[in-house]
């Protein structure tokens, strides 16, 4: 199992990971193209089965390579969320984290420091 989606199968995730010794997960809202994968009709159609949280679907690439998995995170969620190994993780492991976490469709750990992040920044704006 390689980084998801990252061509050189080493992402943010496993990067961070493998410098910190911390064990990461790999959790993306988008598929990037790579190794024959992309939001195709068939690809769209996978997503359509996906009716309840916990749901998912592997992506292996034309290679055959495992990159990651589809997952849908909550059942209000329309679109799934990618989720790899980064470091210290199976994948089995690393799915069943990312539904724990999750709430809304993003897991709560980057959901929250999105928000914080975003709130941060329009604090300084409001400073100038």
């Amino acid at each position: 199992i390689v980084n998801i989606l990252v061509l050189l199968g080493f992402g943010l995730a496993s990067h961070l990971g493998v410098l910190s010794g911390i064990p990461c997960i790999g959790v993306g809202k988008k598929l990037y193209h790579v190794d024959g994968l992309e939001k195709s009709p068939e690809h769209m159609a996978k997503i359509r089965t996906l009716s309840k949280k916990g749901d998912f679907f592997d992506l292996v690439g034309a290679s055959g390579q495992l990159w990651g998995r589809a997952l849908r995170t909550s059942d209000s969620a329309q679109n799934p969320v990618y989720v790899s190994v980064g470091h210290k993780f199976s994948l089995e492991t690393a799915t069943k984290l990312v539904i724990a976490c999750s709430v809304k469709r993003i897991p709560e750990p980057i959901r929250q420091a999105d928000i914080q992040s975003r709130e941060f920044l329009r604090k300084e704006k409001q400073k100038k």
